[in-house]
């Protein structure tokens, strides 16, 4: 009996170390910041309005809507923001899916039929699906994903 009311403390203990450093880990910095609705000129003409976070002299606006404003076209390509010219996308739909393939072969070892389709896609990455092909339903097996511009295959983290 002893032992066990020795493991429970114990565990509780642990426990509770455990779950207080995971809420240390947790804590934020709190800053003050301002938030104005703001008009957005291009050579002195009113092209949108937006809200606007102003922090420590500086003012932050969200890029889709100054892009926009100016009639420009922006996207998010391997960690860098273009605005105007995007970068030429260097893979296609059915490379990627190729890639894909490709690394699951050199990786995986598997006793079923996979099917690879595309998902999705948005401008950075292709959403490539590995599917377990059984004769009453199909599974997904793993969901990777293709940069566009590189061709760097990663399996994407389950949720």
């Amino acid at each position: 009996m002893k032992d066990k009311v020795k493991g429970l403390v114990l565990g509780i203990a642990i426990g509770t170390m455990l779950t207080g450093a995971t809420a240390f880990a947790a804590s934020e910095t709190n800053i003050k910041a301002a938030i104005q609705k703001l008009g957005i000129y291009f050579d002195g003409t009113k092209k949108a309005s937006a809200d606007a976070i102003i922090y420590k002299g500086t003012t932050y606006v969200p890029a889709r809507t100054v892009s926009n404003a100016i009639g420009k076209e922006i996207g998010l390509v391997n960690g860098g923001l273009y605005i105007g010219k995007q970068p030429a996308i260097k893979i296609t739909e059915e490379k990627a899916v190729d890639l894909v393939i490709d690394k699951f072969d050199k990786t995986e070892k598997v006793n079923f039929k996979v099917i690879f389709m595309m998902d999705s896609q948005d401008d950075t990455n292709y959403y490539i699906g590995a599917y377990e092909d059984f004769p009453e339903r199909i599974l997904i097996y793993k969901s990777y994903v293709v940069n566009k511009s590189s061709g760097t295959v990663t399996i994407e983290p389950e949720n």
